[in-house]
């Protein structure tokens, strides 16, 4: 236990690196068929990380609607001056014991598709519709039709601005909501589903 620790504070970087290409190469398949070009470090993940066996991890999908692929660059003073990407790996790093898919798109409809896509497997979804959250009944209704629970998102306080964000009609099929704390809103859902 003493040597799991020193190796974790003297290496941090190393085990999150191996841990990060291990989920990536092994989600499926076990630990052992870790990618050939990371197998010297095999014994080290399956020695020094063994909470975090693939078949243990959480699976939690987070998908962003319209609009949000110009997180950074769209209305800096609502949405803040960071990209998701980044973001997304502050959390991967964060949550090492989680795996974070993470897909986005300004289309209703493939939002819908990948509800259904992951909405049967995954251990929890981040969503954050976007506009579609005050307008899409289908979305509702794929949230409805799974059994992966929802997290609605969003990064601003949608109450502080105009009257048409005020009404939202996933709120209601979503297990919560988290509103306002900014790219944080993400980091506090995840943590929901631990």
């Amino acid at each position: 236990m003493i040597q799991f620790i020193l190796v974790i504070k003297n290496s941090k970087f190393i085990f999150n690196k191996i841990f990060s290409i291990s989920k990536e190469f092994a989600l499926d398949r076990g630990a052992e068929q870790i990618n050939h070009e990371y197998s010297k470090y095999q014994f080290f993940f399956r020695t020094f990380a063994p909470k975090y066996s693939i078949k243990n991890m959480k699976r939690i999908q987070i998908i962003n609607g319209p609009n949000l692929n110009l997180l950074g660059k769209r209305e800096p003073s609502v949405y803040g001056s960071r990209s998701f990407e980044s973001y997304l790996e502050e959390l991967k790093t964060r949550f090492p014991g989680v795996v974070l898919s993470y897909f986005q798109s300004n289309v209703e409809g493939e939002l819908v598709n990948k509800l259904h896509e992951v909405g049967f497997e995954a251990d929890g979804i981040i969503l954050n519709a976007g506009a579609y959250t005050h307008t899409s009944i289908a979305i509702a209704d794929a949230i409805r039709s799974i059994t992966s629970p929802v997290i609605e998102v969003h990064i601003s306080n949608v109450y502080q601005r105009e009257s048409f964000r005020h009404h939202s009609y996933l709120s209601q099929v979503c297990k919560g909501c988290i509103i306002g704390f900014g790219l944080d809103s993400y980091r506090l859902a995840i943590e929901s589903f631990l």
